[in-house]
């Protein structure tokens, strides 16, 4: 065997043990209290532009410029990835349903980024409390009917 034929083969046995392998997270956070999520997002001010779908919580003192909805069935879940980086990086995706005034200035979220204030366990809960108050639901198939002539 020459050296671009073991090269080859080397490359492709190692190829094929990493697919073997589970996909490692890109991180790890450790694990999250909804029930301290839920009491951080009321002292966070939240509800000052966030409403939970069925959930009462505390009216807030100052209302936000808008109200965005979270939680409720969803046909597709918010990953976890998706709801941290929704709090530590509030620009990243902006809500699509609103006019871009309603939820930004200049390109940039109205909503306060907490990074140089909360904690990573806080984050944690928080990131909890919300991923608890969605539900996935499969929407229904659509079957069309065939006519035929």
């Amino acid at each position: 065997m020459n050296k671009a034929t073991l090269y080859a083969v080397t490359l492709t046995m190692v190829a094929m043990t990493a697919a073997c392998e589970p996909p490692r997270p890109e991180f790890a956070l450790p694990e999250g209290d909804p029930e301290k999520g839920q009491q951080l997002f009321v002292s966070y001010s939240c509800t000052s532009c966030h409403t939970v779908r069925d959930l009462d919580l505390p009216e807030p003192e100052i209302e936000g410029p808008v109200k965005v909805s979270l939680g409720g069935r969803v046909s597709k879940l918010k990953s976890y990835p998706e709801l941290v980086t929704s709090v530590i990086n509030p620009s990243h995706q902006l809500v699509k349903r609103r006019r871009a005034e309603e939820v930004s200035q200049d390109g940039e979220s109205l909503m306060t980024v907490y990074n140089d204030v909360m904690t990573v366990t806080e984050l944690t809960h928080i990131v909890a409390f919300l991923e608890s108050r969605y539900q996935e639901f499969e929407r229904p198939k659509v079957r069309y009917t065939i006519h035929s002539d």
